[in-house]
């Protein structure tokens, strides 16, 4: 097999051996604009996927070899490694300290999740394939790469099919065996006369003359040992040899298996039968002398990438799809609705929505400012799309009033504004960029390289360049962190291995559990944020339990708006007291009239006898309604 690398520069002789042409010395026949020319006089292939190349052939070492991969460019490593090892613009890339097919499988997850994606978005005309419909449709014959995976799943899903398939023999063993009828079936009294109506015969064997499943494993293992793909193996089954079966590609092949359909009525040997004739098919084609090259490819992996992260981290349904396409033309990659952030009550009527960004892999420089701004321009929009004219029409001052408002459509649950305070809750926003864990060794070529985290030391994922994000949020009003126009931005790295993994997977807990922690993540990290970032303090009123309390405290927010909007937000799981937050820096330099802020509310707490209390944002962050006499008794600094 030949292994490529999206836009890495490579030298026309070497191309020219390993991708198909039309004719010698002719055009590729391959998509338009998929091979292109750089301006130092090199080849760059702009797109990822699978190929094969029928005319193949030459002298090199390598050079006939038919199966090409084209892996996408997050695996280069500053441009010029893959796996710690150099690649070349004039030879294959091979991996002699991998495992032998771990290559080869790594591919079929990259070209298997680019099937995927153009299933559920088959109008993107960002694939290109000249077998336009996929496995299972009589309009096309399927890829090598669609046979190989059927094959593979069907293997997974119906191993004890092998096992137990048995056929009673007919040449005098049929007869019934009623010392083993009686032993082991359980018999119908009628009167005292007992009936059996389960008998068993003399004898059940494996038919291992079957031949649709001799068929199958014969295929798998022509596969292997053509190929190099690993294939499963049976015990029981033996293979055909290869040159014995390769006379079988095409029509021979077809005209077996039309002379033992009729054997077949179960659903499972019928999904079989289709899953041979599949390959005869494609065996026939491929094998024709007027056969063009076949492929799979993509010139926008970034698309593939945007929805694979979405799969494991976003929420889906038509209204969440039809919420991420903005009026202003701009398209939301991920979103999904979490408790929020601030005194989080547990509930579904306190959620807020996270707002996510797909990077396909992580460039060398810092973030574009444009990314970054759009960014925060997604979250304005939806928060825009929360407060439509519906809602600012019949807005009241009471939660309950608000939540009922949405309470039929997308934003059912959410709760942005405080309608005592005029706070926002904070709107997470984040950058997910795929990576792969740096090479150290070929141990780590393991179970373990394909796992969530990149960082041993962390779990799940990991977060990057907060401080330079930090440094670019969006504000309107300095230290005003409830504001609607306060946005904070982080960015994640996540192991590209991993997330190909789970989402081509059949197994639904992977991305289960990957959507779970990295949900989990998430939060943890912006608490991490908010603790190097800000104070954080729960301030009540004297008397917090008397039956007025609650005309006192909107008279002391409407009395003090000035110097508490945007800086005080009250949560609906502990509505008697107000969270105040402000900035470290803008806190510690007060005192040298870097900023009054503070001492203007220390004035107004004091002023008013209000009790206050320093909080962590581990407490803010939790899912209990933390009571005034459960919380540490630190008070404002004099």
């Amino acid at each position: 097999m030949i292994f490529l690398f999206e836009e890495f520069a490579y030298s026309e002789k070497f191309l020219q051996s390993v991708l198909p042409l039309e004719k010698k010395g002719g055009n590729w026949d391959l998509p338009k604009g998929f091979v292109t020319k750089s301006k130092s006089g090199e080849f760059v292939l702009d797109g990822v996927g699978y190929l094969y190349n029928k005319s193949a052939k030459g002298t090199a070492k390598d050079s006939d070899d038919k199966i090409v991969f084209v892996l996408p460019k997050v695996f280069l490593e500053e441009g010029v490694k893959a796996f710690g090892k150099d690649v070349k613009g004039d030879a294959n890339f091979a991996l002699e300290n991998a495992p032998k097919d771990f290559l080869a499988n790594l591919s079929l997850w990259v070209c298997s999740s680019i099937a995927q994606y153009q299933k559920l978005h088959p109008n993107d005309r960002g694939i290109e394939s000249p077998n336009v419909h996929r496995f299972g449709s009589d309009a096309a014959a399927p890829t090598l790469i669609d046979v190989m995976n059927a094959m593979k799943l069907f293997y997974a899903e119906n191993k004890n099919l092998f096992v137990f398939t048995v056929k009673n023999k007919h040449s005098g063993n049929n007869r019934i065996d009623w010392r083993r009828t009686v032993a082991h079936t359980q018999p119908f009294m009628q009167g005292d006369a007992p009936i059996y109506m389960e008998l068993e015969n003399k004898k059940k064997v494996f038919d291992l003359d079957d031949r649709l499943l001799v068929l199958y494993f014969s295929a798998m293992h022509y596969i292997e040992e053509t190929f190099g793909f690993k294939m499963p193996h049976s015990e029981f089954y033996a293979p055909m040899r290869v040159n014995e079966f390769r006379r079988l590609m095409g029509h021979r092949g077809l005209v077996e298996l039309r002379r033992i359909k009729h054997k077949y009525f179960a659903d499972k040997f019928l999904k079989l039968y289709n899953i041979v004739k599949a390959f005869f098919e494609w065996g026939g084609n491929f094998s024709a002398s007027d056969y063009s090259s076949e492929y799979l490819l993509t010139s926008k992996y970034n698309n593939v990438f945007e929805a694979m992260i979405d799969k494991l981290v976003g929420d889906e349904s038509r209204d969440i799809d039809s919420l991420k396409q903005n009026d202003d033309g701009k398209i939301i990659d991920h979103l999904y609705k979490e408790k929020s952030l601030v005194f989080a009550s547990g509930t579904d009527d306190d959620l807020i929505w996270h707002i996510g960004d797909s990077k396909y892999y992580k460039e060398d420089n810092d973030l574009d400012p444009k990314s970054i701004a759009k960014q925060y321009t997604y979250a304005k929009n939806i928060v825009q799309d929360f407060f439509s004219p519906d809602y600012v029409e019949k807005e009241t001052d009471k939660d309950a009033d608000n939540a009922k408002l949405h309470e039929k459509g997308i934003h059912k649950g959410v709760r942005y504004r405080d309608p005592l305070t005029e706070g926002y809750s904070i709107t997470p926003n984040f950058f997910l960029r795929g990576e792969l864990p740096p090479y150290e060794n070929r141990s780590q070529f393991q179970e373990s390289y394909f796992r969530a985290e990149i960082d041993p030391k962390d779990s799940k994922l990991i977060n990057i360049d907060s401080q330079n994000l930090w440094d670019k949020r969006n504000r309107h009003f300095k230290n005003r962190l409830f504001d609607r126009d306060t946005l904070l931005l982080q960015v994640y790295n996540v192991n590209f291995l991993y997330v190909l993994k789970a989402y081509t997977s059949k197994r639904s807990s992977l991305c289960d559990e990957f959507k779970r922690d990295a949900r989990e993540k998430f939060r943890r990290n912006f608490l991490s944020l908010l603790r190097e970032k800000y104070y954080f303090w729960a301030i009540y009123l004297p008397n917090w339990e008397s039956a007025d309390y609650k005309d006192r405290l909107e008279k002391f927010v409407n009395d003090n708006f000035r110097k508490l909007v945007g800086r005080v937000f009250r949560s609906e799981a502990t509505p008697k007291c107000l969270i105040l937050a402000l900035e470290r820096d803008v806190v510690d330099n007060s005192e040298d009239g870097a900023d009054d802020d503070y001492r203007k509310i220390r004035e107004i707490v004091d002023g008013n006898n209000c009790d206050v209390f320093s909080l962590l944002p581990e407490e803010i962050w939790g899912d209990g309604q933390i009571r005034r006499d459960d919380m540490y008794g630190w008070r404002m600094p004099q």
